[in-house]
């Protein structure tokens, strides 16, 4: 009866851990909507505002995702203990990290909209060197 409940206990404890990844790998997407509709209020005019948001938009996701480790360290104890939990925690830290990099590409279209992401090669013609071209005529009298 004893290693019955042990064995639930032990079961109950991998599903709330099991829960509160699920939740945790979907935490940077649950801020895109909210960052999507002020994107989209900001407009794609060059102004101090809509350059703050969308520099929040860039950055938030970075930090987020550099910090994915130290995010996911509070299930380490519990993957020493059960290590068939660690598949579920690499595949956690997985989603969250694909979700860090969707809130992104959101900030890098946004700032590709406003004309501000260098893209075309007329952003880049300071660099290039120029083309000299020579004509050369000859004529006969």
């Amino acid at each position: 009866m004893q290693a019955q409940d042990q064995l639930s206990d032990k079961e109950l404890k991998r599903q709330r851990i099991q829960r509160r990844l699920t939740a945790m790998q979907i935490d940077p997407v649950k801020s895109l909507p909210m960052t999507l509709f002020m994107l989209w209020m900001v407009g794609n005019d060059i102004s101090l505002f809509s350059i703050m948001f969308v520099g929040m938009a860039v950055t938030n996701p970075i930090t987020t995702f550099l910090g994915t480790p130290k995010m996911f360290e509070q299930f380490d104890e519990s993957v020493r203990e059960d290590p068939s939990l660690r598949s579920s925690v690499f595949t956690a830290k997985l989603i969250y990290a694909a979700s860090c990099v969707v809130a992104l590409i959101v900030g890098l279209v946004k700032i590709s909209w406003m004309g501000l992401l260098p893209v075309s090669v007329s952003d880049w013609m300071d660099h290039r060197p120029p083309t000299i071209t020579e004509f050369s005529q000859g004529s006969s009298f």
